[in-house]
């Protein structure tokens, strides 16, 4: 486990910068939490969008751009 947190890190940050298409998937706390095109529902990263500063509709396609990152979620802003 130790060695795949390093690698999905890795993977992540480069991530960084990049801007997505992403399925909002629900609200949780104070975040929207959506996936990329390519993460899969309960096994991919999650990316977690502020909700106290954007609102977006549960369902609906988004463009975020990746502005941060951990080992097994993303963090972004629309754009």
């Amino acid at each position: 486990m130790e060695l795949q947190s390093q690698i999905s890190w890795d993977l992540n940050q480069e991530k960084v910068g990049q801007t997505f298409k992403c399925i909002i998937d629900r609200k949780e706390g104070g975040h929207f939490v959506g996936r990329t095109e390519f993460d899969s529902p309960d096994v991919d990263n999650e990316v977690l969008i502020d909700a106290t500063k954007y609102y977006l509709k549960t369902g609906e396609f988004a463009s975020i751009k990746i502005t941060e990152a951990t080992e097994f979620d993303l963090y972004g802003e629309p754009v």
